[in-house]
C-alpha cells in the first residue's frame, strides 16, 4: 500500500463547505432541511455538498440555540452525544490523515 499525500487548500475548501452548509437556509433565510451530500471525494471532485460531520453542526447549533430558549436534561444529553458523535468522526478523519488514505476511497 502506498502512501497518499493529500494536499489541499484548506482556505479553499472552508469556503466550498461553508458554501455547501450554507444551503440549509433557503432565500429567505429561514431554515429548512435539505441536504445534499457530497457525491465523490474532495480531492477529486472538490466540495459539491455536505459531509455528515456537517450536518451534525448544524443539528447542534440549532439544539444548543433551543436548549438556550428551553434548557432540559434530555437537551443537554443530546448535545453532549451530538458532540460525541462529532468526535469520533474527527478521530475517524484523523486516523485515515494519518494512514494516508483520507479523501480516497480506501477503508
Amino acid at each position: 500500500m502506498g502512501n497518499l499525500k493529500v494536499s489541499i487548500d484548506m482556505t479553499d475548501v472552508e469556503a466550498q463547505i461553508k458554501k455547501a452548509v450554507d444551503g440549509f437556509w433557503d432565500a429567505n433565510g429561514s431554515k429548512c432541511v435539505l441536504v445534499k451530500w457530497q457525491e465523490g471525494t474532495v480531492q477529486e471532485v472538490g466540495v459539491n455538498g455536505a459531509q455528515v460531520n456537517d450536518v451534525l453542526e448544524v443539528a447542534l447549533e440549532q439544539l444548543q440555540e433551543l436548549n438556550r430558549q428551553f434548557p432540559c436534561r434530555e437537551n443537554a444529553v443530546t448535545i453532549t452525544k451530538l458532540e460525541e458523535a462529532i468526535m469520533w468522526q474527527d478521530k475517524r478523519t484523523n486516523d485515515r490523515i494519518k494512514r494516508g488514505v483520507e479523501g480516497t476511497e480506501q477503508r
